[in-house]
């Protein structure tokens, strides 16, 4: 149960540019096998020389859909033709005319119908990731969460007068990448098993990560400046203490922790937060051109109050 579950999660963290790498792997492999095993055993040349004609149409309909794999048909169906030739020329026409047409028949079914599931796939894992909230690295959520919830916080706290608040502790990436890939894998995610069990049920976890800080935000709701001042400072050092208990070399003062109440200390201060975890959406996103739009409409939102 915990193998599938660990896949399922591994499914869902893929892009579409590492399932097509996938893909095209696996295909290859099976593409040129196939053609091997028949060399193998002897099967007429030209017929291995089909099977392996399935390479371009399938490395044209993974990278062009369906246009690419029929193009690729196409050109597969000449290659064919021509790899026949001297057979037809010896025989005549008449005998290989079925093979023929049901050799083109298959080149252009194959790309096709492949290329059109490719387009699905990409469709399906693209609309994934442009609704994906979770981070990778410990399981909170993600930057783009923060944003578009800290949107529905603020016009929540116009239109029915309350606050919330937002506090942040930052960590110095260095230490951590002095680590090994795995270890420091595994601190991410304790921090954020850490992260929930500090939290109350109705206050949401994120983490964001832009290159040089890991930066842990928790949205507070109905928490005034106070209490979300001994908060920040009480996470910031159990998380430090965590750290240096799992053999990192960080020093206390390379902590750092905020805490901004809406309203009480104006819109501007939280703007600026929530334009920097906009910012570190675009470095986690930056093949997503929908990213952008997603932080403006969430900025129009946070001004309206609507």
């Amino acid at each position: 149960m915990v193998n599938v579950r660990a896949t399922e999660d591994r499914l869902t963290q893929m892009s579409f540019e590492q399932a097509r790498r996938l893909l095209l792997v696996a295909g290859l492999v099976i593409l040129l096998l196939t053609a091997g095993f028949m060399y193998l055993r002897a099967v007429d040349t030209p017929e291995v020389v089909a099977v392996l004609l399935f390479t371009p149409i399938f490395v044209a309909f993974v990278f062009g859909g369906v246009k690419g794999g029929l193009a690729g048909a196409a050109v597969a169906t000449l290659v064919y033709l021509v790899v026949k030739y001297p057979q037809i020329e010896a025989v005549g026409a008449g005998d290989f005319i079925p093979q023929i047409v049901s050799r083109s028949l298959a080149f252009f079914a194959f790309g096709a119908i492949g290329g059109w599931a490719n387009e699905q796939l990409e469709a399906s894992l693209t609309k994934l990731e442009l609704y994906d909230q979770i981070d990778d690295h410990t399981g909170l959520y993600n930057a783009r969460f923060f944003v578009q919830d800290t949107d529905l916080e603020i016009s929540r706290a116009k239109r029915y007068q309350s606050i919330f608040s937002v506090t942040i502790v930052d960590l110095p990436a260095a230490p951590l990448q002095d680590l090994v890939r795995r270890q420091r894998k595994s601190i991410l995610r304790d921090l954020g098993r850490l992260l929930k069990e500090a939290v109350r049920t109705v206050d949401r976890s994120v983490h964001g990560f832009e290159g040089t800080r890991h930066s842990f935000a928790v949205v507070l709701p109905e928490t005034g400046v106070e209490g979300s001042r001994i908060f920040a400072e009480r996470l910031a050092d159990r998380m430090a203490a965590y750290l240096r208990d799992r053999g990192v070399q960080i020093a206390t003062e390379d902590v750092h922790s905020e805490h901004v109440t809406f309203p009480d200390d104006g819109e501007d201060r939280m703007h600026a937060l929530r334009e920097r975890f906009a910012e570190i959406d675009r470095h986690e996103h930056p093949q997503e051109p929908t990213t952008a739009s997603v932080a403006r409409r969430s900025e129009r939102g946070a001004t309206s109050g609507r």
